[in-house]
């Protein structure tokens, strides 16, 4: 299955407009994590249409953000919204902060490792996730599919990468996230 093709598609599509994030209710999360690590260039991996890099921006005004996107529709929505979108992460110098949110979910086994090393290498301090978190590997059936979403211990894989946890927490529907779990951690 080329999982990539799928969130290109129309079922990327439709993935977005479900899942409107009501940004500001963000913007107290990320200003936190921007004051702590002091990070004035962030990229956000899998960005859809801008809503973090909005609250991002909206919290520190002078913050450099980019996002990566592979979903046209989602790319085009953030486009609108003034932000730097690209396609591929290759052709991003160095961030302070690199992060996902809800994004290394729809990643497969064979290729986690690979994304979240491209992701350290990006980084020149810190690296944020949010994401469901599980003690171990755990495929969850998405939509009727198989092969799309998979909870995993995100925090604990960057610790085996080499990377240190600053700060870690649980968050909640109630501050605009999903019942997340997130970890900064820093090279």
């Amino acid at each position: 299955m080329d999982t990539q093709a799928i969130w290109r598609s129309e079922f990327g599509d439709e993935y977005h407009k479900r899942n409107f994030v009501d940004w500001q209710r963000r913007i107290p999360f990320f200003k936190h994590i921007l004051e702590i690590t002091g990070a004035r260039s962030v990229l956000e991996f899998g960005c859809g249409p801008g809503w973090n890099l909005s609250a991002c921006r909206r919290a520190f005004p002078d913050v450099k953000s980019v996002g990566v996107e592979i979903n046209d529709d989602a790319w085009w929505q953030a486009e609108a919204a003034g932000l730097n979108v690209h396609s591929d992460l290759r052709y991003h110098s160095l961030k302070e902060l690199i992060f996902t949110v809800g994004c290394l979910i729809h990643i497969p086994p064979k290729n986690i490792d690979q994304v979240m090393g491209d992701l350290i290498e990006r980084s020149y301090r810190y690296v944020m996730a949010v994401e469901y978190h599980a003690d171990k590997e755990t495929e969850i059936e998405y939509r009727g599919q198989m092969g799309l979403l998979w909870k995993r211990p995100y925090i604990e894989m960057y610790e085996e990468k080499g990377l240190t946890l600053l700060e870690t927490g649980k968050l909640q529907d109630d501050v605009g996230f999903d019942n997340c779990t997130y970890g900064l951690l820093v090279k």
